[in-house]
């Protein structure tokens, strides 16, 4: 775990965990944000999550330390299959529902 990675880590890790994100999409028939400044910077935040925390948690929600509370919040979280079918988005605004 590192408290503060640097920006190539955080890139590095973001492109080697980009490929299951988009696969996540596919398997759920989501899309990913058209935006890719947004798209690109979620993953990141992942990404940064990952190397922080040691799970890829989304990075709008702040895991507790908890293992088993915090499970909820592993990207795609508990709320963004709801999220996507209310709103048409998840929280994060990383998947979308296809049109």
């Amino acid at each position: 775990m590192n408290l503060i990675p640097t920006r190539d880590e955080i890139r590095e890790v973001a492109e080697q965990i980009r490929p299951s994100i988009e696969k996540v999409a596919v398997k759920k028939g989501w899309a990913l944000n058209d935006n890719k400044d947004i798209t690109n910077s979620t993953i990141e935040g992942i990404a940064r999550n990952k190397l922080v925390y040691g799970k890829r948690f989304c990075p709008c929600r702040i895991p507790t330390g908890d293992a088993e509370a915090d499970k909820i919040y592993l990207c795609p979280c508990r709320d963004s299959a709801a999220d996507i079918e209310a709103f048409g988005h998840c929280h994060c605004y990383l998947y979308f529902k296809k049109e």
